[in-house]
Order: C-alpha cells, then sequence, then structure tokens
C-alpha cells in the first residue's frame, strides 16, 4: 500500500512540476496550454482540468497509471519535444539560408554599382585611365581639410599640430 501511495505522490509531482516549470514557447505548450479561457491565467480548475487530462492520456487502459504507461507518455514527450525543437531549428536555419542569400545578393548589386561607377564609358571595361580617375575621386572625398594629405581620423589632430 506504501509503494503504491509513494508511487502515485512520486507521479502526481512530477506532472505537477512539469506543468509549473514548463516555459511557453507558442500556443498549446506550458502554462498556455492549461489557460482555457485565454485570461492569461490558470484559475485552480483549469490546472485541475489539466491534471484530469493528462493522468487519462497517461492511464491508457483505466486502471491507474503503471510505470510502463509513465515511462511510454515520458517518452512521447520527450519525443514531441525534441521534433519541437528540431522544426524550430530548421525553421531558424530556412531563414538564415534566405537571409543569407539576399545578403548575397545585395552584395552583388553593390559591387556591380562600384564597377559601373569606375567603368565610365561603359564599355564593360575599366581602363588603367578610369582606374586612376576612381583613385583620384576616392582621394578627394577621403581628404576632407583638402591639404593634399590622408591622415587617419584618430591621429588628424596631432599631426595636424605638429
Amino acid at each position: 500500500m506504501n509503494k503504491k501511495l509513494y508511487m502515485i505522490t512520486g507521479i502526481l509531482t512530477v506532472t505537477i512540476a512539469t506543468f509549473s516549470m514548463a516555459q511557453d514557447s507558442g500556443p498549446g505548450r506550458g502554462m498556455s496550454s492549461m489557460d482555457t479561457n485565454k485570461n492569461g491565467t490558470v484559475e485552480k480548475a483549469e490546472f485541475d482540468a489539466a491534471m484530469a487530462k493528462r493522468f487519462s492520456d497517461t492511464d491508457k487502459n483505466g486502471d491507474g497509471i503503471t510505470m510502463q504507461e509513465y515511462q511510454t507518455k515520458s517518452e512521447a514527450d520527450r519525443a514531441a519535444r525534441a521534433e519541437r525543437r528540431a522544426a524550430q531549428k530548421a525553421e531558424k536555419e530556412s531563414k538564415r539560408a534566405e537571409n543569407s542569400a539576399e545578403r548575397t545578393a545585395r552584395s552583388a548589386e553593390r559591387l556591380k554599382a562600384r564597377f559601373d561607377g569606375m567603368d565610365t564609358n561603359s564599355d564593360g571595361k575599366i581602363s588603367s585611365d578610369e582606374y586612376k580617375a576612381s583613385g583620384a575621386k576616392m582621394f578627394e572625398r577621403m581628404d576632407r581639410n583638402k591639404d593634399g594629405i590622408l591622415n587617419d581620423r584618430r591621429n588628424r589632430n596631432s599631426k595636424t599640430n605638429s
């Protein structure tokens, strides 16, 4: 009798702890799955209903939860969590690949724009003169004080004051 009482107490404790510690990670998970009236809290009646459902889901033959039934339910829950995590990971990887493809496309557009900016006669080639002219424009842009010298921004004040 005591063994059965300890087993039931242990099962209930683990089940309650599972519900209590569950983090919400979307609809139908954790505390939100018990919040049947969707008011953001779980009342005692909702908790009791969730516990009763979990008990009936675990006790397949209606004679009380055996260790085998408890283990089977635990393994099924673990497999479901692993499946959700794998789906979330796949979705994240898909978004990452999509973002990477977009970045690659933007980079290619910028590269083409830079090339086209240097290819002033639009012949599909950058001649030596076009390359030098592009460099001259860049130097002019970088020489902010127009003294014909490029200074490191961090050291600009110390070099011009010496």
